[in-house]
C-alpha cells in the first residue's frame, strides 16, 4: 500500500496557509468609525489581546503587540486620522499602516511617546529596525488626548500630531497593494483609547488643520 504520508503533509500545509490568510476585505476607503456602540463589530478583527468598546472608544489595556486590524482595503496612497488618548502618565501609543492584515510590523509601525515617553517613531517592518525614523525628546505627555494624522503618497510618508508636522519617512520602496493595505490599532502594554477613525485616498481628503501650537 503506497503511503499517505506526503499527501497529509500537504493538506496541512494547505491548511497551515489558509489560516494565515487575510482576513477578507468588508469595505474600502473611505471610512469612519466613531465606536459609538457596544461591540467592535464586523469591520475589526482584533488578532488577540484586550480590545473592545467602552464609553465610544476603541479601548485597549494591554495587548502585548497583538493589533486590531481594520478590515477595509487601503490605497497605495492614503490619509488617516484617529483621536488617540493615553489613560496613563506614559503615552506610548501606536498605529500600524499598510499591514497584512493579521501580523504585527507588517507595515509602517507609529510610535508616539514610546520607551517611557522618550522615543516617538516611524519603522518599517521592524520598530526597532536601524532605518526607524525617530523624534527625541517627543515633546508628549500621558494622560491627554492627541490628534494623529498619517498621509502616505508613494514612499513619502508624513506624521502630523495636532496638526503640526511631528515626523516624516522617505521610502524608496514602498508598502502598498496585496498584503500591504490594512490599517491596525496597536497597544504594547497601556491602557489607550481610539476614536474618531477616519480613512481617505489621498486625492479625497480634506487638508490638513494645521496648529501653531508645538506638538
Amino acid at each position: 500500500m503506497r503511503s499517505s504520508l506526503p499527501a497529509l503533509g500537504v493538506a496541512l500545509l494547505m491548511g497551515l496557509v489558509a489560516c494565515k490568510k487575510q482576513p477578507e476585505a468588508v469595505k474600502s476607503a473611505p471610512f469612519s468609525d466613531d465606536f459609538e456602540r457596544a461591540e467592535l463589530g464586523p469591520d475589526w478583527f482584533p488578532s488577540g489581546g484586550h480590545w473592545i468598546v467602552e464609553r465610544g472608544a476603541a479601548y485597549s489595556t494591554g495587548a502585548n503587540n497583538a493589533p486590531c486590524f481594520l478590515k477595509v482595503s487601503l490605497p497605495a496612497d492614503v490619509v488617516v486620522e484617529a483621536d488617540i488618548t493615553s489613560e496613563t502618565p506614559l503615552v506610548d501609543a501606536k498605529l500600524e499602516l499598510m499591514t497584512d492584515g493579521r501580523t504585527h510590523q507588517s507595515g509602517y509601525i507609529f510610535i508616539l511617546g514610546g520607551w517611557s515617553n522618550t522615543i516617538s517613531a516611524i519603522a518599517r517592518l521592524d520598530e526597532h529596525g536601524a532605518d526607524r525614523r525617530e523624534r527625541r525628546p517627543t515633546n508628549v505627555v500621558g494622560e491627554r488626548t492627541y490628534h494623529w494624522r498619517i498621509e502616505k503618497k508613494g514612499g513619502d510618508i508624513k506624521w502630523y500630531i495636532d496638526g503640526q508636522l511631528y515626523l516624516t519617512f522617505d521610502d524608496p520602496k514602498p508598502l502598498d497593494g496585496p498584503g500591504h493595505d490594512r490599517l491596525a490599532l496597536s497597544n504594547w502594554q497601556n491602557r489607550l483609547r481610539y476614536d474618531n477613525v477616519r480613512v481617505w485616498p489621498y486625492a479625497d481628503a480634506p487638508p490638513v488643520k494645521t496648529s501653531t501650537a508645538a506638538p
